[in-house]
This record gives C-alpha cells, sequence and structure tokens, in this order.
C-alpha cells in the first residue's frame, strides 16, 4: 500500500512539471531587438512625409553611408508609414550598386554650419524679361549645401556633400590677374551655378570664399579654375 502512494505521487508530481515547473522562463520570441537601421528608416520615412519626391529620396539616400542593407522589419516599418514599394527597392538596389561601384570617397567635411547671404543663382530654365539670377541664401548644414531662393521655396536645392563631384571657379581673363566672379558646383548630372549680387560691379568676394571653404572641407573634391574671356 505504501509503495503505491509513493508512486502515484511521483506521478502526480511528474504530471505537474516537478521540479522543472519552478525554473525561471527563457526569454519571450516576441520581443524584437530595435533594428540597426532605425535612423535609416526614420529618415526616409521623414523625407517621404515632407512630400518630396521618389526621385529625390532614392538620389539622396543612395550617396548616404548606409551600414546595412534594410531588413524585413524595416521594410514593413516603411510600408506602414506609407513609403512605396518601387521607392523602398530602389534605394536597396541603390545601396547594392554602391557597393558594388566602391568608387573614391570624400573626406568628411566640417559639421559647423556655414553662410552665405548676398548670393544669386543662374537661372536655367526660360527666362522672359526678368533677371537670368535668382537671389538668395547658400548654407552648408549636416553634410549638405542648400539654397533657399529669396521669392520662391519651389526653386530651393539641397544637396548633399557626398553627391558633389567638382567645384569650379570661372575667371575673367585680365592682363593684371583675371578676376574670378562664378562659382559653380556639379553633380553626376546637374550643376549649379552662384554669383555675388554686386557681380556686376565686380563684387565676387563671397563665390571665392565659396571656393576655398570647399577645398579646405573636402580635399577630394576636383577643384579647378575655368578662365574665360567675357562675363
Amino acid at each position: 500500500m505504501k509503495k503505491f502512494v509513493v508512486a502515484l505521487a511521483l506521478v502526480t508530481a511528474a504530471s505537474l512539471g516537478g521540479p522543472c515547473a519552478a525554473e525561471p522562463p527563457g526569454p519571450s520570441s516576441s520581443t524584437t531587438a530595435p533594428s540597426a537601421n532605425s535612423a535609416l528608416v526614420e529618415d526616409i520615412t521623414r523625407l517621404w512625409k515632407a512630400n518630396l519626391s521618389e526621385e529625390f529620396i532614392g538620389k539622396y539616400m543612395a550617396h548616404q553611408d548606409l551600414a546595412r542593407d534594410l531588413t524585413a522589419e524595416d521594410v514593413v516599418r516603411l510600408r506602414s508609414a506609407g513609403v512605396p514599394e518601387t521607392l523602398i527597392t530602389s534605394i536597396t538596389l541603390r545601396r547594392t550598386e554602391a557597393g558594388v561601384a566602391g568608387g573614391p570617397r570624400m573626406n568628411a567635411g566640417p559639421r559647423e554650419s556655414q553662410r552665405w547671404d548676398g548670393l544669386t543663382r543662374r537661372n536655367s530654365g526660360i527666362v522672359i524679361l526678368k533677371s537670368r539670377w535668382d537671389a538668395g541664401v547658400l548654407e552648408f548644414k549636416e553634410g549638405s549645401l542648400r539654397w533657399m531662393d529669396s521669392k520662391d521655396s519651389g526653386k530651393n536645392v539641397l544637396l548633399p556633400a557626398a553627391q558633389l563631384t567638382e567645384q569650379q571657379l570661372t575667371c575673367l581673363k585680365k592682363a593684371g590677374g583675371n578676376e574670378c566672379f562664378e562659382w559653380v558646383v556639379k553633380t553626376r548630372s546637374d550643376e549649379y551655378r552662384f554669383r555675388d549680387v554686386g557681380w556686376s560691379q565686380g563684387e565676387n568676394a563671397k563665390v571665392g570664399e565659396l571656393y576655398e571653404f570647399f577645398h579646405a572641407a573636402y580635399p577630394g573634391l576636383i577643384s579647378s579654375r575655368n578662365p574665360v574671356d567675357e562675363k
């Protein structure tokens, strides 16, 4: 009888989990670690919600230092934020192409901001009965060059420094020394031309400052002076 009672007790203990039931449970498999690309996902989402085009965001992100490819979780977060699949795919493909290309990289530039007031930017569109040059402010901030048009925000430009391929000073040939009156900065597909507001009166200090600033900040950037016969 005693043996039967002991055996029954052992069976009951085993069915209840015995000593193992007292062991602390392991970590929950439902807990998800934060993605290493959280900042990247936030940047893409913020740009998209700012109503910037897919083309602009794709080009912008293509030149960022993406340490990792987007994970499945990152993609879900982007889609939940309303970012279209075409843009997500574009960013992933550009990331892959950038890794394969392995092209030269410019040195990291300064972190502090710099501002140049009193500049004009050449309007490359059709100009009728108005100046070819639009006034505004040029600013270097957070690793990007920003043009803010004084009248039309639709003409504003944001150029990440990583997209710049070349800078140039356009200089008028003169016997006593060339007069550099225009600063040109280029990407792989576009170029942007800037002059001092008073360039027609010989004021050219700011374009010279721009050239020297980027020459010092990004020594890997191609820099040159282009002599011309007229302004």
